[in-house]
């Protein structure tokens, strides 16, 4: 009998270790289930992924230098050593000075269509008084194609982009094209007058006004300067 009851009691705690064990096992992989699903949303799946690197756009060209009246005369020459423009001559009478350059043929954009115009088809005579620019003469080069009225007043916006301008031009009357044989942007010293006029064609007046006012291609000829 003591034997039988030895066995009884050895299959009960068998009984119950493998419970236990069972049960542990249990609560194990329901624990382990439980942090999958709180840590599935955080894995990574697949690849890495990345940004796609900055591209640097496309810029378009720098619109040089502009120009204003009683700027430096330093600071014109910086603008037309940065575009090329060759000097001719220069003449000194009393406190006034002009320079006879071959511009360069840069592209200006005049505002406020950014209308491309180059500068180009005329020598140019820049006059300052104490080194200060007040005015400038542009005369037809004949080895090259001349500017028409809208080309030069186009030009003169894009030059003066902040300047309210007077401009005085002649054009021969039969000429289609409107060519512009003279021009004077601006004022020209006394000692210089003689300069301005030698062909004999009226002149015809033109106010070119700041940005971003329109530029205006009306105007008035048949002017005796």
């Amino acid at each position: 009998m003591a034997i039988k009851v030895g066995y009884q009691n050895l299959y009960i705690w068998l009984g119950l270790a493998i419970a236990t064990v069972s049960f542990t096992a249990i609560a194990c992989a329901a624990d382990a289930n439980s942090k999958d699903g709180i840590e599935q949303p955080y894995q990574k799946v697949g690849n890495v992924r990345t940004l796609p690197s900055l591209q640097t756009r496309a810029k378009p060209p720098l619109q040089p230098e502009t120009l204003h009246l009683g700027m430096l005369e330093s600071q014109f020459f910086e603008y037309a050593k940065d575009n090329n423009w060759a000097a001719i001559a220069t003449t000194q009478r009393e406190q006034y000075t002009m320079h006879q350059l071959q511009p360069g043929g840069e592209g200006l954009y005049a505002l406020p269509d950014r209308k491309l115009v180059y500068v180009r088809g005329f020598t140019a005579s820049i006059y300052f008084e104490n080194e200060r620019l007040m005015g400038m003469r542009l005369t037809a080069d004949n080895r090259d194609r001349p500017m028409t009225t809208g080309d030069l007043l186009l030009l003169v916006r894009a030059w003066f982009p902040d300047d309210m301008l007077s401009v005085i031009y002649q054009v021969a009357p039969d000429d289609p094209r409107k060519s512009v044989v003279e021009t004077l942007i601006g004022t020209i010293p006394k000692s210089f007058e003689q300069d301005l006029g030698k062909v004999s064609l009226p002149f015809c007046r033109a106010i070119v006004f700041p940005s971003p006012i329109p530029v205006n291609t009306l105007s008035t000829c048949n002017l005796s300067i």
